[in-house]
């Protein structure tokens, strides 16, 4: 156990939140006895301890220590006592991390027993089947949210909501924000990855970071569409003057942008680049082709538990996510769709989301091809529900009213 943990132990508060992290099994020999020390402090006083405290309260729970044993406490508690502490959070997570590996360590000591016929089978079982009841209950998957009205009030202010570029869709929905999960669903070649792109510069234009995991168009195909709609220039436009719109772009928005080919890759992946790059918005197109880690009876199963971890993604990393998916068959030259038309689930996904956006069209084949019809079935940010109508100009990838 670190010393600057021990530290931390002393303090009664925190030591009543991470008590149930802290295992005997960390001490060994002579610290055994010092954890018990301060347990015992502790559930008698309910105060903080100093070491100096402690170390007399040592010798008075522990009268036939050895000299040896007494002295090696005074001395550890002496260096403790000079120590820098960790914040809070830092040294919770800490001790999770410790709690977990020594569970770990445990489950392997028994599954060893029975591989070697020294112990019954239901040993181990019983002993994992503690974990959901008594040793992870107090893990820190939750959080308790204090009475403090101006900060409620200003997590829940629309300012805090970033803007859609579509002045149509700002005017109904104000915005999408952080922790918030919005699903986009549309059959093929209706502008699903055209309005993600679209969407995605501009939040380039309003100055935020931006991450975009492409994994059925090209990648490079999905820069180039982003930089044509950042710009609003045709891909014509800018083969003819590439010097001037590679420094535009560089200068405007390329340090706010991050495109990923995301082939391949699961949602654990998305997850760990978000947590060490903090973006403010991401892009997954499709989140349907990430791979996601557990076992499955059905597909919609496995897309249940993939659109449940995108969510978490926003929520946990204070950012917002998009998540591109398709349409069912169902939606096949239609202008208005429902979520129940998203492909391989009808429930589990639209579960999920606080905002669905549907892209429709007709099935016609000339210049009104590129009229899109906007639904919107599902809303928690304000609650409006409806259809509107924009016209998708593909050269310069926008949508315009």
């Amino acid at each position: 156990m670190e010393k600057q943990l021990l530290k931390k132990l002393l303090v009664y508060e925190f030591y009543i939140n991470n008590k149930h992290k802290v295992l005997e099994e960390y001490f060994v020999n002579e610290l055994r006895p010092l954890w018990d020390t301060i347990k015992k402090a502790h559930e008698k006083y309910e105060t903080d301890l100093t070491p100096e405290w402690v170390n007399q309260l040592y010798k008075t729970y522990n009268p036939v220590a050895s000299s040896a044993a007494t002295i090696n406490i005074a001395n550890l508690l002496d260096d403790i006592g000079h120590e820098d502490t960790p914040p809070d959070k830092l040294a919770s997570d800490i001790l999770s991390e410790l709690f977990k590996k020594e569970k770990a360590r445990q489950v392997a000591d028994i599954a060893i027993g029975v591989i070697n016929g020294e112990k019954n089978i239901k040993e181990l079982v019983d002993f994992v089947d503690t974990f959901d009841k008594v040793d992870f209950i107090n893990q820190d998957n939750f959080e308790e949210v204090e009475f403090d009205l101006d900060n409620i009030l200003e997590f829940t202010s629309t300012k805090n909501l970033f803007p859609f570029r579509l002045s149509s869709m700002n005017e109904r929905i104000i915005g999408a924000g952080r922790q918030h999960f919005v699903v986009l669903f549309a059959r093929p070649e209706a502008g699903k990855t055209a309005f993600s792109v679209y969407q995605a510069a501009g939040y380039l234009q309003q100055g935020l970071k931006v991450a975009y995991f492409a994994n059925e168009e090209s990648a490079k195909r999905v820069y180039l569409r982003l930089l044509c709609s950042a710009l609003e220039k045709t891909e014509a436009d800018i083969r003819t003057s590439i010097k001037e719109s590679k420094k535009e772009f560089k200068d405007k928005y390329a340090h706010n942008l991050v495109m990923i080919d995301g082939i391949g890759m699961g949602i654990e992946q998305v997850e760990d680049w978000v947590i060490k790059n903090k973006p403010d918005v991401v892009f997954i197109d499709q989140l349907d082709k990430l791979s996601v880690s557990g076992s499955f009876n059905r597909g919609d199963e496995r897309l249940g538990r993939l659109y449940t971890l995108a969510r978490e993604i926003a929520k946990r990393n204070d950012c917002l996510v998009y998540g591109v998916t398709q349409c069912s068959a169902e939606g096949e030259g239609k202008s208005k769709l429902d979520y129940s038309m998203m492909a391989g689930s009808k429930t589990d996904k639209a579960a999920e989301a606080d905002l669905i956006i549907g892209i429709g069209k007709k099935a016609q084949m000339n210049e009104e091809e590129m009229i899109r019809t906007f639904s919107i079935p599902k809303n928690k940010i304000n609650g409006w529900h409806g259809f509107f109508g924009a016209y998708l100009n593909k050269w310069t990838v926008m949508y315009e009213e």
